[in-house]
């Protein structure tokens, strides 16, 4: 089987150089290495661009992706790659040992009907985890370890994830994810997890291989408070977006008595994290969260354009359109 690697990125150009190395001495060559470049920086995309053409590789391709955001990064990347699987590998990552793609691809072959694999993701700290992280969900910090056994799942990470490429691209591909301006914020979906759900909802299995193992790199950056109420700030935008996109709308009252009971949760996960110091972080983290489902469903009162986003389900098709649209904006 053809694997296609594709590797989204768009603010860690020195970080693609080690990754592009890693995955060029894997003992199960990848057909080919695509780096899609989603950089709002200019700076950044030459740096990106200069790194790709120092290999001199034929498996190697730079694609200039324009459309911000990170599912536009990834569906570009499955639109042009040519394998039959396409591996997503993050640019703060890297491949445990040499068999990253040999354990994804005999995953495929060893299991019948399989939309998407994954594996684990195991962290490389670059300092010591604080002490508060034991009152917090380590998928803050986006790992995956589900045991040494193969095994059916409903979700895998995006660090370490692949999908046979006919199939992402028939359902719809990657729902809308990271965005790096802050005014996008509220467009923000649930990237990968949205995709698993639209493979099991086409009736295609989901396989975690614990031998296929990914490391992410977790800077100090990503363990300090006000990052952690940031990243729970999207991920409370993440789960409004979900509960929506495949469910229905309620009427508006109900949807001002949701937003107002996360605004009271927000509320009192303040007061609590003044109350037990021991906890704080845990409340502040807790409180960022509520706050922004609070502040998402009540745009969704009034906001119809963002009603219309949650509400779409090709988002390959939504990035074919773009692309057309601006080439013709160009000629």
């Amino acid at each position: 089987m053809k694997v296609s690697v594709v590797i989204p990125t768009a603010r860690y150009p020195n970080e693609v150089e080690l990754l592009i190395q890693k995955l060029l001495q894997q003992s199960y060559p990848p057909y080919e290495i695509l780096v899609v470049d989603n950089s709002q920086v200019d700076d950044h995309s030459f740096q990106i661009k200069k790194i790709v053409g120092k290999f001199g590789s034929r498996k190697l391709k730079y694609i200039r992706e324009r459309e911000e955001g990170l599912h536009n990064a990834r569906n570009r990347g499955l639109l042009e790659s040519k394998g039959e699987i396409v591996l997503f590998q993050d640019d703060d990552a890297l491949p445990g040992d040499g068999n990253l793609i040999k354990e994804i691809v005999s995953s495929f072959e060893r299991n019948s009907n399989v939309g998407a694999v994954g594996g684990k993701v195991l962290p490389i700290f670059e300092s010591e985890l604080p002490e508060f992280f034991k009152y917090l969900k380590h998928s803050y910090l986006s790992l995956c370890d589900w045991g040494d056994e193969e095994k059916e799942v409903d979700f895998i990470n995006g660090n370490n994830f692949a999908v046979d490429k006919k199939i992402a691209i028939h359902i719809g591909g990657f729902n809308p994810d990271l965005f790096i301006s802050q005014n996008k914020i509220w467009l923000r979906g649930d990237g990968e997890s949205g995709l698993c759900i639209k493979i099991k909802n086409a009736g295609k299995r989901i396989i975690y291989n614990p031998r296929a193992v990914v490391y992410h790199k977790i800077g100090r950056e990503r363990m300090s408070l006000p990052y952690l109420k940031r990243r729970a700030f999207k991920h409370g935008i993440q789960m409004s977006y979900s509960k929506f996109h495949w469910g229905e709308f309620p009427q508006r009252p109900v949807l001002a008595l949701r937003s107002f009971a996360f605004l009271s949760l927000h509320i009192i996960y303040n007061i609590m994290a003044r109350l037990d110091k021991t906890k704080r972080e845990r409340y502040e983290v807790e409180s960022s969260l509520m706050k922004a489902r609070f502040l998402y469903e009540m745009k969704l009162i009034y906001d119809r354009k963002l009603r219309e986003h949650v509400k779409k389900k090709d988002w390959i098709s939504e990035l074919k359109k773009l692309r057309k649209t601006h080439q013709d904006a160009r000629e």
